[in-house]
């Protein structure tokens, strides 16, 4: 797994120098913490030199740093969940019939939940052996829970069908709302356990909870870290690429948020 450690390098030394061997065996997170600070700090000095401008400067340094250089995500103990918001991560063609710029099939064939979904199904069946609960699941994860474990009280969510009858893009946001519009309420929901890739999870939460969802990982729940290169959606084959995708939508949410937040 990249590390921050490992995502600094090449920064200046003399700014991201490592902490004390001592500070680090106190608090390796405040360790960790201060050497993002400094990057932040040093980007937020880059920018006013190219911008002229410290006020701008130091927001998008913040926006910089939260969307490529925080991968921390909250969470909370299992046993406290109340509901399950699970998000698939990529799927199988067999006939590889998809269009590239959103990975959906063409509706020749039924895809394939492929092997990191079945890794996300293992993680919801790990926090159903502990609260049985409601499981809201994109419809990759509902295939195999039902396939494999057989589980019931599993709400499948499904790509809708646009005007010309093709499905469309199922989005991160998009089944946020439908388990919402699925379960009546953000509310109804309760402490939602969301479930999704480890990279992808981050945001997920981040989604949820822009929906109205009290919403974190469940803690003792490990998550998958693998990549399938066989995967229908391009941007989900590798860490490079998916990583790079998930920023750019990050920073997509934060300049939503930034024009919503100037047109109230």
């Amino acid at each position: 797994m990249t590390t921050r450690r490992m995502l600094l390098v090449g920064a200046p030394t003399t700014l991201l120098a490592a902490p004390s061997a001592l500070a680090q065996a106190l608090d390796p997170g405040r360790a960790r913490g201060a050497d993002l600070g400094s990057l932040e700090q040093l980007m937020a000095q880059t920018l006013q030199g190219e911008l002229g401008d410290e006020a701008t400067a130091r927001q998008l340094a913040s926006h910089i740093a939260d969307a490529g250089f925080r991968w921390e995500y909250p969470s909370f103990p299992v046993r406290e969940a109340e509901s399950v918001v699970a998000y698939s991560f990529g799927y199988r063609s067999a006939t590889g019939k998809v269009d590239p710029r959103t990975g959906l099939s063409d509706g020749e064939e039924t895809p394939e939940p492929g092997p990191i979904n079945a890794m996300l199904a293992d993680a919801v069946h790990a926090i159903r052996q502990v609260r049985d609960v409601p499981v809201y699941a994109q419809w990759e994860i509902a295939q195999i829970l039902a396939e494999k474990y057989r589980m019931k009280d599993v709400f499948a969510i499904f790509p809708v069908k646009g005007a010309d009858g093709r499905k469309t893009y199922l989005s991160t946001d998009g089944v946020a709302q439908a388990a919402v519009a699925r379960a009546g309420t953000a509310q109804a929901l309760g402490k939602v356990a969301v479930v999704g890739h480890r990279d992808h999870v981050k945001r997920c939460i981040l989604v949820s909870r822009k929906n109205g969802m009290t919403a974190a990982a469940a803690r003792e729940v490990p998550l998958p870290v693998h990549y399938d290169p066989r995967s229908a959606q391009p941007w989900t084959r590798g860490r490079e690429v998916y990583l790079l995708s998930d920023v750019i939508a990050q920073l997509t949410m934060a300049q939503a948020r930034l024009i919503t937040e100037a047109s109230a």
